[in-house]
């Protein structure tokens, strides 16, 4: 081995033990919103934050030794290498199995280290599952729901830079838009302490979850969910952004645009193509409102006119995205506080809450 490259792997253990040296020897509750899109976690010492699911198996060439330098990071898991972060690639997460895939356990893994956690730290975690996914046939899918729990307690992934990442003791799953009414009816006090805000839980309360791959709808009261008017629909922001870069595609006469120029075309209505910056406002407006009238016909579908309900909330990022399309669907709607974090919120509460005292 050359000089050059001891030094490197010298200064890559020392960077790394510097990493874990700075976790505090802790036991933390989590709330962790793994969509197909985005992964949020809210954490009970604090901590919010939220990375793309994002992941590609293998690793990139675009890997240095200290990782962070470079924005990319690698992990070893029994099913092979895989590289998040500023990946020139991702494998799509927009499939049936990604809840209970590798790929969501690295990603969750790799969402918990950006969040400052390693193996000093001991988790008991809620995450969720679509509506529809999470009941079948009016009860609890509990063959989904235990191969969800048991996918994040496999404590395979490792980082190849020496990292070893929090571990995972206890594992519940909430139904998404359940989640977000959780977090609506446990109120958080001035001790830090939870409790059941009595006159919210009386309320009829619909969530209106608009999320990356999947819309769900939930009305709740009381603790029992009304499966009439509750459903799950295949539309959120992953529709709109295929839509735009089928639509970018003919307005550039045959030109593929690349993942990252479709995000910036998505967030800031101009895209460089070759050299060049377009305004596409026009394309990204057409793109939105062809997924915002089906949002809206199956919302109304199962709302209908909602005068038995008392609140009406939107939830989710795309909720955000989507706030000035959304106005005057109700009289009582509302956009959730921090809405893209409701859920990861709400599944928090709950881990405090239930968890907490078992």
């Amino acid at each position: 081995m050359s000089c050059r490259c001891c030094w490197r792997v010298i200064l890559l253990t020392i960077l790394t033990a510097n990493e874990n040296k700075k976790m505090s020897e802790v036991h933390l509750f989590a709330g962790i919103d793994d969509g197909h899109r985005e992964t949020k976690i809210s954490l009970s010492n604090g901590i919010k934050l939220a990375i793309p699911s994002r992941a590609m198996s293998g690793l990139s060439n675009q890997i240095s030794l200290n990782g962070s330098k470079s924005g990319v990071f690698a992990y070893q898991t029994s099913d092979g290498p895989y590289t998040l972060g500023d990946v020139e690639s991702a494998e799509d997460t927009a499939y049936d199995e990604y809840p209970v895939s590798t790929q969501n356990r690295v990603i969750v893994a790799h969402a918990l280290r950006q969040a400052g956690l390693g193996h000093l730290n001991t988790l008991d975690v809620v995450t969720g599952l679509p509506l529809k996914r999470y009941y079948l046939k009016g009860q609890p899918n509990q063959e989904l729901i235990d191969a969800k729990k048991a996918n994040l307690l496999n404590l395979d992934v490792k980082g190849m830079d020496g990292f070893q990442p929090a571990i995972i003791q206890r594992h519940d799953v909430l139904s998404e838009a359940v989640a977000a009414w959780v977090n609506y009816v446990l109120i958080r006090k001035d001790d830090g302490k939870l409790t059941i805000d009595r006159n919210r839980l009386e309320e009829r309360t619909a969530i209106v979850d608009i999320g990356g791959r999947t819309l769900d709808i939930a009305v709740v009261r009381k603790w029992v969910l009304d499966g009439d008017r509750s459903t799950t629909d295949d539309i959120g922001m992953i529709k709109i952004i295929t839509g735009l870069k089928d639509r970018l595609y003919d307005f550039f006469k045959g030109i593929e645009l690349s993942d990252e120029q479709v995000e910036f075309a998505l967030t800031k209505r101009t895209v460089k193509v070759r050299g060049q910056m377009y305004d596409v406002g026009h394309v990204v407006d057409d793109a939105t409102l062809s997924v915002v009238n089906s949002i809206k016909a199956t919302v109304k579908r199962h709302l209908q006119t909602a005068r038995d309900i008392d609140n009406v909330f939107f939830v989710g990022g795309t909720s955000e995205y989507l706030r000035n399309y959304l106005n005057g669907w109700f009289e009582q709607q509302r956009i959730m506080q921090d809405p893209a974090f409701a859920n990861a919120d709400g599944m928090l509460k709950y881990s405090e809450f239930v968890m907490g005292r078992k």
